[in-house]
């Protein structure tokens, strides 16, 4: 003991003779900090410090006729289709400046003085407190240097309305200047910290667990946000004064934090189809409706222009009212809404678009998700358009990230990115798209797009391999990401409508190797989806179009058994129509695809009622054969009009 005592009598001169004064500002009297209790391995939750009292962090403060932009063509075809037109867009007055760039009054000239909560960083600055022996002694430091993991994010979820809790493992003590840990926004482009959210006690016996608890009112952005502890490793309030001490994650469960947890709504039937004109789908009874939905279009700078504030910065954006009062009244009469977001070119756009993409020269664009400015618009933009679509009484219940993303060259242009920068590229904006819908209305779905070329590579990517890359991706970016799928289950060739006669069977198997998937192998592809997937990833035949160039009578055949096959799979959920009336621009293709004044008008509005038979056996008999209903597997009259899905 005398030894001991000896030593540690020698070891305060050597620190009292070798360290300089030091002498701390006051603490300012109107902060407290909550300090948890030291008991073993604790947990530490995080107060917000106002006053006197703690408290839980406060938060920041006559029918439509719309004008359809052009519509895709499939791109097997040889003409590319012409850009869609805006339909509610007027004249752009000039603004007066970049609405991205626009400061919030009273906003520090430097973003690294002011923290996400407001406060500057003298608030905080405390001193340093030392761990003595009972007897007076001082306890030796075993804190651990500050490394990008040293703690693990356990656990970084929404948990209920408008709540995220983030928590972490330390197994260690992690030295630094203050007492605390913080929680950190990150720059999802290279994982920096980006800005403080905010700060928790650090547990008194070293190692434990800590927990952060994030209220949304007001806040968008952490729902999308990629976070990570950090702790201060250098004296001042820059960035460069903090250490990242774990990996980052994105925010998990985002549909938990949602108000709105109205359940999915699924319509009488499947039978859908691609318009916005809402007379056109009462007069074909429609259950569901798809449009497309142009980026440039909700930039359109209008009166219907309105302001939107997101981490801290104001955007501006279109309320496109001719769209929402579309999807209020689809709401009103029971028809479904599926809507495909697709990123055109344009002048408001083009800051948008994926790097190595830049010009107009091809219908639609991949995102561009390496620079951080337009990474933030990209995601303030998804925010608002789900908000747009999320109340009770103006809501999508089906989002299409992109048109057949794996003939990326015509649909979904990136540029010069190699196939895992593209796979990276759509999966992180698919990610951010994902967690806007399901925090805006829990139930709604989101889906990626791909065309019929399974197992085959037409100016791009295998579909099947497409898929396969994104979801595994998705499940290494933010687990539990429930994504689904859009196909286009065209007939082979285009030009013929008759699917079912047999003919390019080689192309054409009953196996998931099959090089394409059309509607008489579709058993191909949701038998591989729902086994290798499960049943809760959804289809939907988002768009589908059968010529009557081969006569009307055959098209009218292929409506019908196409409509029969899809809605007797379980796994399926739409059958949509992509063509109310014939196109010019594709007619002169050998395309004409539209139903309008022809046969298979009246096989479509009577297809899904309970006398279906009286308005499509005839065509079927004559066209496919008198056992034409072994072509449909799970044939059963009731469910041509009734709704069969599996989940």
């Amino acid at each position: 003991m005398k030894k001991r005592v000896l030593a540690m009598m020698m070891a305060a001169v050597l620190t009292v003779s070798a360290a300089p004064v030091q002498i701390w500002a006051s603490e300012d009297p109107g902060v407290q900090v909550f300090q948890a209790p030291a008991q073993g391995t604790e947990s530490t939750e995080i107060f917000t410090e106002t006053g006197g009292e703690l408290q839980e962090p406060a938060a920041d403060e006559e029918p439509v006729q719309i004008q359809e932009p052009e519509q895709p063509q499939d791109p097997a075809q040889i003409q590319e289709p012409e850009q869609p037109q805006d339909p509610v867009q007027t004249q752009e007055p000039e603004q007066p400046q970049d609405p991205a760039q626009i400061q919030e009054p009273g906003q520090s000239q430097d973003p690294e003085d002011i923290w996400q909560d407001g406060t500057e960083e003298d608030l905080f600055t405390q001193p340093e407190e030392v761990e003595v022996f009972s007897d007076g002694g001082e306890l030796f430091s075993s804190e651990a240097s500050p490394k990008a993991n040293s703690c693990t994010i356990t656990a970084c979820s929404g948990i209920s309305s408008g709540k995220i809790r983030i928590t972490a493992k330390i197994p260690k003590a992690v030295k630094s200047k203050d007492n605390y840990y913080y929680l950190f926004q990150v720059n999802p482009v290279n994982d920096s910290l980006k800005k403080r959210i905010t700060r928790v006690a650090k547990p008194k016996s070293g190692k434990g667990t800590i927990t952060f608890n994030l209220n949304t009112a007001g806040h968008p952005e952490y729902v999308m946000s990629k976070f990570a502890v950090a702790v201060k490793s250098k004296s001042g309030s820059k960035l460069t004064s903090f250490t990242r001490v774990s990996a980052p994650s994105y925010v998990n469960a985002p549909e938990k934090t949602s108000k709105n947890q109205a359940a999915y709504f699924v319509p009488a039937t499947k039978k859908g189809l691609q318009t916005t004109n809402i007379q056109e789908l009462t007069q074909t009874k429609s259950k569901t409706v798809f449009f497309n939905l142009p980026v440039s279009i909700l930039l359109a700078n209008n009166a219907e222009r309105v302001a939107y504030k997101y981490n801290g910065k104001t955007y501006y954006f279109n309320k496109i009212g001719g769209y929402t009062q579309l999807v209020r009244q689809c709401n009103q009469k029971g028809i479904q809404v599926t809507v495909q977001l697709m990123l055109d070119w344009s002048s408001a756009t083009k800051s948008l678009t994926a790097s190595g993409a830049k010009g107009p020269r091809s219908s639609y664009y991949a995102w561009n998700t390496k620079n951080a400015a337009a990474r933030e618009k990209m995601e303030a933009l998804f925010s608002f358009t789900a908000e747009l679509f999320g109340s009770n009484d103006c809501y999508v219940s089906n989002w299409i990230l992109g048109n057949e993303i794996n003939t990326y060259s015509v649909w979904h242009y990136p540029g010069n990115m190699s196939k895992s920068e593209y796979i990276t590229n759509y999966s992180e904006t698919f990610r951010s798209l994902y967690n806007a819908v399901r925090s805006n209305r829990a139930s709604s779905k989101v889906f990626l797009c791909v065309d019929h070329y399974w197992n085959m590579t037409v100016q791009g990517y295998a579909a099947k391999d497409v898929v396969d890359s994104v979801a595994k991706k998705l499940n290494t970016l933010q687990k539990g990401v429930n994504w689904n799928l859009a196909f286009h289950a065209y007939p082979y060739p285009l030009t013929d409508c008759r699917f079912w006669s047999g003919k390019n069977s080689n192309y054409l198997t009953n196996r998931s190797n099959s090089p394409i998937i059309s509607l008489n192998n579709l058993s191909a592809l949701t038998s591989y989806i729902r086994q290798t997937y499960g049943a809760k990833t959804r289809i939907l035949l988002s768009e589908q179009g059968f010529t009557s160039t081969s006569g009307q009578d055959a098209q009218a055949a292929a409506v019908a058994l196409g409509y029969y096959i899809a809605a007797c799979n379980p796994m399926v959920d739409g059958f949509m129509i992509r063509s109310y009336q014939d196109e010019s621009h594709e007619v002169a293709q050998g395309l004409a695809m539209g139903i309008k004044g022809k046969k298979a008008f009246s096989v479509f509005v009577n297809m899904d009622s309970s006398k279906t038979l009286k308005y499509t056996q005839n065509y079927l008999k004559k066209q496919v054969g008198s056992k034409w209903s072994g072509k449909v597997p799970g044939y059963n009259l009731k469910r041509l009009y009734t709704m069969y899905r599996s989940a």
